[in-house]
């Protein structure tokens, strides 16, 4: 079965439990659905032990986003626990690269976006999943493979954003690193090598054995500006692949919401703020649109305080952009709430009053709980 996006919180009307998706496999015809299963708005449709009689009848219920309470222990319907795996060997592949490996990986983290994308998104925004080059290269992949499918880029296209999103700064992640907590003003000897790192990608990618254009120049093209005044060849926008524009919005989305050692976090709304200010001319404005649209002033993984005091985060986008549920963690005293509470929005005691930065005296938090796993 394909799966779906979602583009609304989920919340259990009754046990207020976090729901997660669920895709209906065809084997079921015939058979009882094994859980409750609900719509994206926490509306119960079909109940446990329903028998689909059919394959119109299975076709009528999977044509919608269907969710489910998750249990403990499903190892098998796991994408956060994958996630983490899958950056482990981002990080071995990257070190060592190989054509056909990197895009077997891309491959795989795009089925977990397909599976549940906000999780994904929300997740790698919280947890440090890999060393700072690689997860950002992580959350680059995510949003740059949701402008992809909007785009609608094809299977293989998908694939190839995907493994340029990697492999963007395979040539330097090493530098990346070493400016995550660098502070002050860049060296020029390291200015240099930024300038650089496009073209020494394409060249160490190809050494390694990739030959598909569209990935080589994606990654080649990532820092060009529509007003000619990106880097390496000072490129305008008509010359710019479509696919090099969707990693240069996905890749300044993520650096400006992604923290730094001696910074915390931006918001998604200066991000965007941004995007559509001072970067409006050098950045696809159509793309930064596009993104909005399916990102929302929110995106999953926003903290928040609520007006109960309570420290929440978003976990799912929001039709139309304007969050409607968040999940909360800690409670007014900064207590870790167990399980996770789903808060509606609307109500004036959860209502957003701002946003929220992680503290260090925090207790440990189950992030995967957010989303229903874990």
């Amino acid at each position: 079965m394909g799966a779906w996006d979602n583009t609304a919180p989920i919340l259990h009307p009754d046990t207020r439990a976090v729901l997660r998706p669920v895709h209906l496999d065809p084997a079921l015809i015939g058979q009882p659905l094994p859980w409750d299963v609900f719509t994206e708005s926490g509306v119960l449709i079909a109940g446990a032990g329903l028998a689909l009689a059919d394959e119109a009848h299975f076709n009528k219920l999977a044509a919608r986003p269907l969710f489910r309470e998750g249990e403990a222990g499903e190892a098998a319907d796991a994408p956060l626990a994958r996630l983490v795996e899958l950056a482990k060997q981002a990080e071995i592949c990257l070190k060592q690269p190989e054509a056909e490996a990197i895009r077997a990986l891309a491959r795989a983290l795009l089925a977990l976006r397909r599976a549940d994308a906000d999780a994904c998104l929300g997740y790698a925004s919280l947890m440090p999943l890999a060393r700072p080059s690689v997860g950002h290269a992580l959350r680059v992949l995510f949003v740059a493979g949701l402008l992809a499918e909007a785009l609608d880029f094809s299977e293989a296209e998908q694939e190839s954003v995907a493994a340029a999103a990697l492999t963007m700064n395979i040539a330097s992640l090493g530098l990346h690193d070493r400016l995550f907590a660098y502070a002050g003003v860049v060296p020029e000897a390291d200015r240099a090598a930024l300038r650089g790192h496009p073209q020494a990608g394409v060249d160490l990618l190809k050494r390694a054995g990739v030959s598909d254009a569209f990935w080589l120049d994606a990654v080649r093209q990532h820092h060009e500006n529509m007003d000619a005044s990106g880097y390496p060849a000072g490129l305008p926008g008509g010359g710019i692949a479509l696919a090099a524009r969707v990693l240069r919005v996905a890749d300044f989305y993520c650096a400006k919401i992604g923290g730094r050692h001696y910074r915390p976090p931006k918001s998604a709304g200066f991000a965007f703020q941004e995007l559509f200010g001072q970067e409006k001319t050098r950045l696809d404005s159509q793309i930064a649109t596009q993104l909005l649209r399916r990102m929302g002033l929110y995106p999953p993984g926003s903290l928040v305080r609520l007006a109960n005091r309570e420290t929440a985060c978003i976990a799912r986008r929001a039709q139309g952009g304007a969050a409607r549920w968040a999940v909360s963690v800690l409670d007014a005293r900064e207590c870790v709430l167990e399980p996770p509470r789903a808060r509606d929005l609307a109500a004036r005691n959860h209502a957003i009053i701002g946003t929220a930065d992680r503290q260090p005296g925090w207790p440990t938090i189950n992030w995967m709980a957010v989303w229903g796993y874990g």
